[in-house]
């Protein structure tokens, strides 16, 4: 007995050595935040509803065979409101993404976090910023322990990032991830912040400025600015915001298309 379990430790200690890519980030399996509950077949005759989906899937690699069989699609854009002079982005929710079964980085990361939520210490979010546009991707706080997520990568193998974008990451802290993070991309990154939340935060942004607008009132922890640049992250009264898995505004809008619309309203009516 005691040589099996010595044999088991010599094993983990080798696992946990190969897993190493910097100090105190380590690459590893879904199953370290729980194995899957299902088989493909069982999951095959899931309805496509949000409720239902909430109540059955449990870990990280429930959701990951979910969207697997169910085909899910990455589909690019997102929602453009024009608020006077500053445009906002959102993405579609959880439920909305869950009913379409396609979505961007927005839309599949708020996918997680409304089946997820209360499942784990914590589920929230990482966005940033580069000089070609934004990603946001998930992490989850369990056991003492930060794992991260990028759920479109680990599905589709993006090549936008020259790190191993299609692991599951693990770190005792944010900062600690954000700063490899940033260290492996392929890009130089502007603006890097976390939080927790129901659903990705719309980023507002004005024409010709560097800076990256959120919604007042949202509690963001700053993980990377870039103030030589003008780049710094700040809050923003928003008439328009997420309430119940769709966007509410205070006046009427004009909604066109689906994604990568300009939805715009004459910035004389605004208060």
């Amino acid at each position: 007995m005691k040589l099996l379990v010595s044999i088991r430790q010599l094993q983990q200690e080798m696992i946990r050595r190969l897993s190493f890519l910097a100090d105190g980030v380590y690459y590893v399996s879904p199953d370290e935040l729980g194995a899957a509950n299902y088989k493909k077949t069982d999951i095959f005759h899931f309805p496509k509803e949000p409720v239902f989906l909430r109540n059955h899937l449990h870990t990280v690699s429930d959701v990951i065979l979910y969207l697997r069989v169910a085909y899910f699609r990455p589909r690019k854009g997102d929602i453009r409101i024009q608020e006077g002079h500053l445009t906002w982005h959102h993405n579609r929710s959880g439920p909305e993404t869950i009913s379409l079964n396609r979505g961007n980085c927005g839309g599949i990361s708020s996918l997680m976090a409304y089946l997820l939520r209360g499942k784990y210490e914590a589920v929230g979010f990482v966005a940033f910023a580069d000089q070609m546009g934004g990603h946001v991707f998930n992490y989850v706080y369990h056991q003492g322990s930060y794992y991260f997520i990028d759920l479109l990568n680990y599905l589709y193998a993006s090549r936008s990032m020259d790190h191993l974008a299609t692991m599951i990451y693990q770190s005792a802290s944010i900062h600690q991830y954000a700063h490899y993070y940033r260290q492996r991309s392929c890009r130089e990154i502007t603006l890097m912040v976390a939080y927790e939340g129901d659903h990705v935060l719309p980023m507002g942004r004005k024409e010709g400025e560097p800076i990256m607008f959120f919604p007042e009132g949202t509690h963001l922890q700053v993980l990377h600015e870039s103030p030589h640049l003008g780049i710094t992250a700040q809050q923003h009264p928003m008439l328009c915001r997420p309430v119940h898995h769709s966007i509410h505004c205070a006046h009427p809008f004009f909604f066109r298309g689906e994604y990568d619309t300009m939805i715009s309203r004459n910035s004389a009516d605004l208060p």
